[in-house]
């Protein structure tokens, strides 16, 4: 049952993002819910389950959006795996985690993302500039996503709490 409400829950935020959660813009920066899911689950369960997520995630992402297939899913999954290793030392009722984590993840994240997109040859604009990316872009999806990312985190640790997502199948 949880993998099935897992995958649901993926398919659903991939699907949401590219339509919905669009309107969620402040200026030209949005939300990445698919951070909060990999960094929710980075603290509840470790680095295999959000490592999963994210490329899961960034799978689906590259499919249906991307201009390189595995950019997405290579950065999620980094990150997630990344923020996994914390996971035995955390506090996960505490509302500092996903805070502190939303806001490095999404720095992580789009510094891999930018990194692998350049060397691929994809990321070859006249106007690029990283201080441009990194004030105009990263540092406010940052901010953005670690205040949605508490709020959310919530929902998740609720639902993770459920005793149909703790019994196992294997």
């Amino acid at each position: 049952m949880r993998t099935i409400i897992l995958s649901g829950l993926v398919l659903l935020n991939v699907i949401l993002e590219a339509t919905l959660f669009q309107f969620l813009r402040i200026g030209d920066v949005k939300p990445d819910f698919i951070i909060i899911m990999v960094v929710a689950y980075a603290i509840l369960e470790g680095g295999a389950y959000s490592s999963v997520i994210g490329l899961a995630s960034g799978l689906l992402v590259d499919i249906l959006f991307g201009r390189v297939l595995g950019v997405n899913a290579f950065s999620y999954m980094i990150t997630g795996y990344i923020f996994g290793q914390a996971h035995d030392s955390v506090f996960k009722d505490s509302i500092l985690p996903p805070v502190l984590f939303n806001f490095a993840a999404v720095l992580i994240y789009q510094h891999l993302y930018f990194f692998l997109m350049y060397m691929t040859g994809n990321l070859l604009h006249d106007g690029f500039s990283y201080l441009n990316i990194l004030m105009g872009m990263i540092l406010p999806q940052s901010l953005y996503n670690s205040v949605l990312g508490a709020i959310i985190y919530r929902y998740y640790l609720h639902l993770n709490n459920k005793d149909f997502m703790k019994r196992r199948t294997y």
